[in-house]
């Protein structure tokens, strides 16, 4: 019942409807994404639309809209689809996994659902710029080069804002900010960066590409072993960059690539970082331009850099970064604010977490990110990561004492400090893994450990993953991942989610030069590409361990403390 004037009425007097038929009848008022409105805005244009987040009877209707607007619809990311839309708040790294690409094809846009809903609203096919979650292709390191490079003190640019011209438009791309940049992105996962670009960070070693064309053969098993491992990230040790000699310069290239990555310039961000890690991993003192020019992953604009902090001990650059550069890092610092976020956040005038607190439309997550800033920011000592493990561990053999759980991440790196602890469960049965998931949360909830649920539940496959929030008594809340895996899964989940990020690319990479997949699910054979898109996942390797994986791939293996790039 609703209240009138601050007053509830208990039995309101209801006048009696008068039944109307024929002409006398109202209209049947449909919902806006209903309308069955016909055109061509669509022509040209064959869309798949991807459920998750959407749902399936909404997919159903923009199916038909599409179609009734000239265009056509697939089932599938499959040859001929132009567009893929997905859910609002869906990032590229997520999306690239659930449609099982490690990169989107040439020519097809990743865009939101926002897109579809406003082309359809304005009866016209939109630009994707401001609606996509891809980054622009890149271009090649030879004309990279030519190009004169921006410094980071561009501000935002405020073509990211759209002023779209429904109400409904108008609430959904604004100030409703709730649209999820999930950590993921913060956490180093660069969008729309092939495989091939991402073998080797500390070298910049071309790794062999398949064969260009459509060919959908699969390779044999001479051409899968005819890649050598050479300089590879993941075929050495990072032992190696244990002792840097010459940090004067890394110190200073490492802020630049910070600001570029808060920036959003991922791809500017991914240069500094390629030519740290072969700084760092360089056997002596760089003396000379043409000695840094000679190092694998350092171009000749970068070793300009690096001679001009040789020559006097400054970089120019690092003078000119803007005001935007600290404060888009302290937004980012928010869990579940990414690059984009933040940005708009600027735009909007934003400069403080007061600002950001007393102003912004959050999300339930950033609400909690904003919460818990300072203690997420403060890296946790490994005995406090340890005695989080054993919580979740004993709660795991209350549930089921032949469980197997495993911390994996920075602490099982080995690290001093941890930001998080990922916790990896399995049954050796391959079954009793089945039902666990919401009986281990809530014995953890009930006990207090856990305080807050940033995602409770995501299931990828088979495997079932949690990401919230956790606090031992008198300590800080820290960030907790609790991910149960079936036991065929659990040799490649665990090297997936102990990292690090720059390991994980480059074991992918050089899977996918052998024409092999490496997912966190899996290493699978026989894969069949066309171009970027995978037509086939192929078979998967038997994997009792994470040296099975090392050991088809053909590279030595490495402990996890030799992971650490």
């Amino acid at each position: 019942m609703e209240p009138r004037h601050g007053i509830m009425k208990a039995f309101p007097k209801v006048k009696r409807a008068r039944v109307l038929q024929g002409k006398d009848a109202p209209p049947v008022k449909k919902k806006p994404e209903e309308h069955d409105v016909k055109g061509n805005c669509f022509k040209g244009v064959t869309v798949y639309i991807l459920p998750a987040g959407i749902g399936n009877a909404r997919c159903q209707i923009f199916e038909r809209q599409i179609e009734q607007n000239g265009g056509q619809t697939e089932r599938a990311l499959s040859p001929g689809v132009t567009h893929v839309v997905v859910d609002d708040s869906m990032d590229s790294d997520r999306a690239m996994r659930l449609l099982k690409v490690d990169c989107m094809p040439s020519g097809v846009q990743l865009v939101k659902c926002i897109w579809l809903s406003s082309c359809i609203t304005q009866k016209q096919l939109l630009d994707v710029d401001s609606y996509s979650l891809l980054l622009p292709k890149r271009q090649s390191e030879t004309k990279n080069e030519n190009i004169e490079e921006e410094l980071p003190d561009v501000q935002p640019t405020a073509t990211a804002i759209v002023e779209p011209t429904s109400d409904h438009s108008k609430q959904e791309e604004t100030l409703d900010i709730a649209v999820l940049d999930t950590q993921e992105e913060v956490r180093g996962e660069e969008d729309g960066v092939s495989q091939s670009d991402l073998e080797a960070l500390i070298t910049g070693q071309t790794p062999q590409e398949e064969t260009p064309g459509p060919s959908l053969e699969p390779a044999t098993d001479s051409a899968a072993q005819s890649v050598v491992p050479g300089k590879w990230v993941c075929a050495q040790s990072s032992q190696s960059k244990s002792n840097n000699f010459n940090k004067d310069i890394t110190d200073k290239l490492e802020v630049l690539a910070k600001a570029y990555t808060h920036q959003g310039d991922k791809w500017r961000a991914l240069s500094y970082s390629k030519a740290v890690n072969a700084l760092k991993s360089y056997h002596k003192p760089i003396t000379s331009y043409q000695e840094a020019c000679q190092i694998q992953g350092i171009g000749k604009r970068m070793a300009d850099k690096i001679d001009e902090i040789m020559e006097s001990g400054h970089l120019r650059k690092l003078d000119h970064l803007g005001d935007a550069v600290p404060v888009l890092e302290l937004f980012t610092n928010i869990w579940g604010a990414g690059t984009k976020t933040a940005q708009l956040w600027y735009q909007l005038g934003f400069r403080t977490l007061e600002d950001i607190r007393t102003k912004a439309h959050l999300s339930t997550t950033q609400k909690i990110g904003l919460k818990h800033y300072d203690d997420f920011l403060d890296r946790m000592p490994r005995e406090e990561a340890a005695a989080i493990e054993k919580v979740v561990k004993d709660a795991v053999h209350a549930v089921d004492p032949g469980l197997l759980s495993m911390a994996c991440g920075s602490y099982r790196r080995g690290k001093a400090t941890c930001g998080d602890v990922d916790v990896l469960i399995t049954h050796p049965d391959g079954k009793s893994h089945k039902g666990v998931f919401s009986r281990l949360l809530q014995s953890l909830r009930d006990s207090g450990f856990l305080t807050d649920d940033l995602v409770s539940h995501e299931d990828n496959g088979e495997q079932k993953k949690y990401m919230g929030v956790c606090r031992l008594p008198d300590h800080r809340h820290r960030r907790l991942d609790i991910i149960v895996v079936p036991y065929n899964e659990f040799a490649c989940a665990i090297m997936y989610f102990t990292g690090s990020a720059h390991f994980n690319r480059s074991m992918r990479a050089m899977a996918k030069t052998k024409r092999m997949s490496l997912s966190e699910h899996s290493l699978n054979k026989d894969v069949v590409r066309q171009g970027s898109l995978k037509v086939f996942g192929g078979t998967p390797f038997t994997t009792k361990t994470e040296k099975d994986v090392f050991s088809i791939l053909g590279i030595p293996y490495r402990e996890p403390h030799e992971r650490d790039w």
